[in-house]
């Protein structure tokens, strides 16, 4: 179990490093919306697709900072350092199990990039957890998934949830924007 652990902390260090890679290339697919009109974008986005709950909120991709901070409160596990595209500071909040991050968009509003799982003590709301099988993926989400090597892809609204599947266990979680 503890090379478990460890393989799933590796892997999702390299998740991490991809996705801060991504946010570098200086296009972000991420929506603009004016200073008040994230809330309703975030619930649009969480009625018609995917979406984490932390602490009874509906947390999506592409909602502003501020609005996360206001509906699940602060963490002391913070870490922040200069976008590497330049345009202001890129934020990882850690929440128990949850790591999300949370990156500046074109005008310079930081927005949930992606939330991602870190152990099996954290679920989606369809109840699917690291260390599952993919029956279990499937039976939660069906067979209507992208594939590519041992990527599992669902896009649902403006979300994707991905699993990487590995010796067929779940050894991530992950939702981002989906590709426009």
């Amino acid at each position: 179990m503890v090379m478990k652990k460890k393989l799933t902390a590796c892997a999702l260090i390299l998740c991490l490093s991809a996705l801060l890679a991504v946010g570098c290339g200086g296009d972000s697919n991420t929506s603009t919306t004016a200073a008040g009109g994230s809330e309703t974008t975030a619930a649009a986005a969480a009625d018609e697709g995917f979406y984490f709950e932390l602490n009874g909120q509906k947390l999506v991709p592409g909602m502003a900072q501020d609005d996360m901070i206001s509906a699940v409160g602060e963490t002391d596990n913070v870490f922040s350092a200069p976008s590497c595209a330049g345009q202001g500071t890129d934020y990882t909040y850690t929440y128990g199990s949850v790591e999300i991050v949370t990156i500046p968009n074109a005008d310079g509003v930081n927005e949930i990039s992606t939330i991602a799982l870190r152990d099996d003590l954290a679920s989606t709301p369809e109840g699917v957890s690291l260390y599952m099988t993919t029956a279990d993926m499937t039976a939660a989400y069906g067979e209507d998934y992208t594939q590519s090597g041992n990527a599992y892809t669902y896009v649902k609204g403006s979300v994707k949830l991905s699993f990487i599947i590995e010796n067929d266990e779940i050894t991530s979680i992950e939702y981002s924007l989906a590709s426009e």
